[in-house]
């Protein structure tokens, strides 16, 4: 079992405990979850080649731990900020070849 594999199951951990109501102080366990979740993709071999598809999974990343601490700015959304990311960096590498 690969530490991409164990992160992922990590990651369905937490959003079965988030999905059943458990909180832990003012973190955000679905933005943990996320975060682990893109941070398993990223150790599965796409951190040695640097695309435009791995720099928005690392920004996606980032946008997910800030919301899992509870960071914010104004009324931006950071989880959907970071699921935009994701979103993009499946999108924009069918349409850049």
């Amino acid at each position: 079992m690969s530490i991409s594999e164990i992160l992922q199951i990590i990651a369905l951990i937490v959003f079965i405990i988030a999905a059943v109501g458990w909180s832990w102080g003012k973190t955000d366990l679905i933005a943990i979850g996320l975060a682990l979740w893109v941070l398993s993709l990223l150790l599965g071999g796409r951190l040695s080649n640097l695309t435009l598809s791995t720099i928005l999974l690392i920004l996606a990343f980032i946008a997910f731990v800030l919301a899992a601490v509870g960071w914010g700015y104004k009324k931006v959304g950071l989880i959907a900020v970071g699921l935009a990311l994701w979103a993009a960096s499946v999108v924009l590498p069918m349409i850049i070849h």
